[in-house]
Order: structure tokens, then C-alpha cells, then sequence
């Protein structure tokens, strides 16, 4: 395994519309990141997860519309989930696994 340089492409469909025009896509580099260090390994989920949230719509602190709050949930939950997939780390998977069974309020 050794030290990973690679990226990954977070994306997601605006308005749940398949249409290539509407997909936002962040890339989100582990270039020098060893996974196996479990410090990197965490730090490359921390990106994981802010690209998922940025790509799903950013800062939704302010939204009072609850339709939309579940709505940025599960779309940055599916984009973090894809993205998770597409880096095919074991430990990262886990950690994934870990937090979707024990989730931090």
C-alpha cells in the first residue's frame, strides 16, 4: 500500500436531476497521505466530509425549511458514502461503519 497519491471525485445531482449540467464535483486529493498512519487516515475523512456537505450545498445552519435540512443530509450522506467507496480502504470504510452506528450530536 505505502503512500497513496491520488484523488477522488465527490459528486453530487442539484435538485436530485441526473443532468450532467447540474452535477457539482469537488476533488478532494490524499496526494501524500499513508493511509495505514491512522492520524492521515483521519484526516483525509475530515476532507471527505467537507466536500460532501460543500458539493451537496455548503452551510445550511441558516435554513429553517426542514424538507431541505433532510434533503442536505442524505445528499451529503450519499456523496460521502460514494466517495468512501471510491478510496477502497479498508480502515477508512470502518471509520465510515463507526460513525454511521455511533454518531457524534
Amino acid at each position: 500500500l505505502g503512500l497513496l497519491g491520488s484523488t477522488i471525485a465527490i459528486s453530487a445531482q442539484a435538485g436530485g436531476v441526473k443532468v450532467d449540467e447540474d452535477r457539482q464535483t469537488i476533488t478532494v486529493s490524499y496526494a501524500g497521505l499513508d493511509l495505514r498512519d491512522p492520524a492521515a487516515m483521519h484526516n483525509l475523512y475530515g476532507r471527505l466530509k467537507v466536500a460532501a456537505r460543500l458539493v451537496c450545498g455548503g452551510d445550511i445552519s441558516g435554513v429553517r425549511e426542514v424538507q431541505r435540512v433532510f434533503a442536505h443530509r442524505a445528499c451529503a450522506q450519499d456523496a460521502l458514502e460514494t466517495a468512501i467507496k471510491s478510496v477502497d480502504n479498508a480502515a477508512l470504510t470502518a471509520l465510515y461503519q463507526s460513525e454511521l452506528e455511533n454518531p457524534v450530536s
